[in-house]
C-alpha cells in the first residue's frame, strides 16, 4: 500500500520530467514531414513548371524581367535546394504573379516568363497531399517505436524497479515476477537473478533469525552454567583446603577444569554479545605486556613505543587470547614488537610454539573451528573482531617450526600520543 501510494506520488513528476523530450520528438516529426513534403513536391514543380514554358496562355509574351517579384528557375542544372526555395515560396506568398524559366530553347538559354497564379493550387495541393501522408507515416512510426520501446524497455524496467521497491520495503516477503520482464528477452536474465536474489535473501534471513534464537538460548544457558561454575568454584576452594592427602592431590585438577569452563563460557557469552565502539585511551605497553605475559603464564618481551593510544580492554583481550593460545599450545615466550608501516601501525605478535599446520589456516578466523583438542576456536574470531572494531585487521603472517607470527595492522593514530 505504502508502495503504491508513493507511485503514484512520484507519478506527475515523471509525466512532467517527460514533457520537454515530448516537446522536442514532436517539433522534430513536425520538422521532418515538411521537410521531406518539400522534397517529395519539389520535382512535381519542376514537370509543371516545364510543361507551362510549353503553354501559350500560361506565357507572358515581351515580359520586363524587372517586373517580375520571383527570379524563376535554370531548367539547364536543376538544383534540389533551389526547387525546395521555389516551392516554399509559393506556398509562403501568395503575392507571387509571375516567374522567369531560363533553359528551355533549342540552345538552352532562352528564358520565359510564366503566369505564377496557376502554380499556386497545384503546390499547395500536391504539398499537402505529401504532408498528410508523410505526417501519418511519421507518427505511426514514432507510436510504433514508442509501444516497441515501452514493451521491451519501458515496461520490464519500471516493473523491476517496483519490485525491488516492494522487496526492500519488506525483505521478509518475496514480490513475485511480473510478466513485464519474463516476456522480455532483455531482461529475462535480469528476471531470473532477482528471483534468486530474493530466494538467497529469504533463506538468508531465515538462518539469521534461527542463529539469533540460538544465540539467545546459548547466552542464557551460558548465564545459568557461569552461576553455578561459580558455586563450584568456591566448593573447591573447600576442598584445597581439605585434611584429606587424597582430595588435596585432586583438588588441583578440579579447580583447573572448573577454570577452563569458566573460561569457556566467558568466551562464548563475549561470542556472542555485540563488538562495542573503541574507546581510545593512552596505555603503558609495558604493563599491558606485563599483566598479559602474568595471565597467560609467559615470558613476554616488548619493543615500542611506551605509549600508544588505542582501547585498552580490546588490546588486553587481544594480546590475552594470542598469548594463551599460544601457552596452550606449548609456546613458553612471546615478543611483541610496535612499528610503523606507512600510514599503518604494525604490532607483531610473535611466538616459539610448535607453529600451525598449513592445513588449518584458511579456517584459523573462524569461531568453533579449533584442530586442538579442548579448544572452541573463539580466541582468534574474538580477536579478529576487536581488531576490526579498532579500525584495523588481524592476520597471521607467519607459523613454522619456530613458531607462530600474528600481524595486527592499525590505524597510525595509535601513534598520536607518542612524542617519537
Amino acid at each position: 500500500m505504502r508502495h503504491t501510494q508513493m507511485r503514484d506520488t512520484l507519478m506527475p513528476r515523471r509525466t512532467a520530467r517527460h514533457w520537454p523530450a515530448q516537446l522536442l520528438i514532436f517539433a522534430g516529426a513536425v520538422i521532418l514531414a515538411i521537410f521531406l513534403s518539400l522534397l517529395a513536391t519539389t520535382p512535381t514543380y519542376y514537370r509543371h513548371v516545364s510543361l507551362a514554358a510549353h503553354d501559350a496562355s500560361l506565357v507572358i509574351p515581351d515580359a520586363d524581367p524587372e517586373d517580375a517579384p520571383m527570379t524563376g528557375f535554370d531548367l539547364r542544372s536543376p538544383s534540389l535546394l533551389d526547387g525546395i526555395a521555389g516551392v516554399s515560396q509559393l506556398l509562403l506568398d501568395p503575392d507571387i504573379m509571375t516567374l522567369r524559366v531560363t533553359g528551355l530553347g533549342p540552345a538552352g538559354e532562352s528564358e520565359v516568363t510564366l503566369k505564377a497564379d496557376r502554380f499556386h493550387a497545384a503546390v499547395r495541393m500536391t504539398f499537402m497531399a505529401w504532408l498528410s501522408g508523410a505526417t501519418v507515416l511519421i507518427f505511426a512510426a514514432l507510436t510504433a517505436l514508442r509501444l516497441f520501446m515501452r514493451r521491451h524497455y519501458s515496461a520490464p524496467l519500471q516493473a523491476l524497479i517496483d519490485t525491488i521497491t516492494e522487496f526492500s520495503d519488506d525483505p521478509t516477503v518475496a514480490t513475485p515476477i511480473p510478466e513485464e520482464m519474463t516476456r522480455s528477452r532483455e531482461f529475462s536474465a535480469a528476471a531470473e537473478a532477482l528471483d534468486t536474489l530474493q530466494r538467497n535473501t529469504l533463506l538468508a534471513l531465515r538462518q539469521r533469525e534461527r542463529l539469533a534464537d540460538i544465540g539467545e538460548a546459548v547466552a542464557k544457558i551460558n548465564h545459568d552454567i557461569r552461576n553455578v561454575l561459580s558455586s563450584a568454584t568456591l566448593v573447591a576452594d573447600t576442598i584445597l583446603a581439605s585434611e584429606d592427602p587424597r582430595v588435596r592431590r585432586a583438588a588441583p585438577h578440579i579447580v583447573r577444569s572448573l577454570e577452563q569452563s569458566v573460561a569457556l563460557v566467558q568466551s562464548m557469552m563475549d561470542y556472542l554479545a555485540d563488538t562495542p565502539q573503541a574507546e581510545p585511551e593512552d596505555i603503558a605497553m609495558q604493563q599491558l605486556a606485563a599483566e598479559t605475559g602474568e595471565d597467560a603464564n609467559l615470558t613476554i618481551r616488548y619493543d615500542g613505543p611506551d605509549t600508544l593510544r588505542l582501547d585498552r580492554v580490546m588490546m588486553s583481550r587481544i594480546l590475552l587470547n594470542l598469548a594463551r593460545n599460544a601457552a596452550s599450545a606449548g609456546a613458553t615466550s612471546l615478543s611483541i614488537d610496535v612499528w610503523r608501516a606507512g600510514k599503518l601501525g604494525v604490532i607483531d605478535i610473535a611466538d616459539d610454539g610448535p607453529g600451525i599446520a598449513r592445513a588449518d589456516w584458511d579456517d584459523l578466523f573462524l569461531a568453533f573451528r579449533s584442530k586442538r583438542s579442548g579448544g572452541t576456536g573463539l580466541g582468534l574470531a574474538i580477536a579478529r573482531d576487536l581488531a576490526v572494531a579498532q579500525g584495523g585487521a588481524l592476520k597471521l603472517t607467519r607459523s613454522n617450526d619456530d613458531g607462530s607470527e600474528f600481524r595486527l595492522q592499525l590505524p597510525m593514530e595509535m601513534f598520536a600520543s607518542d612524542g617519537r
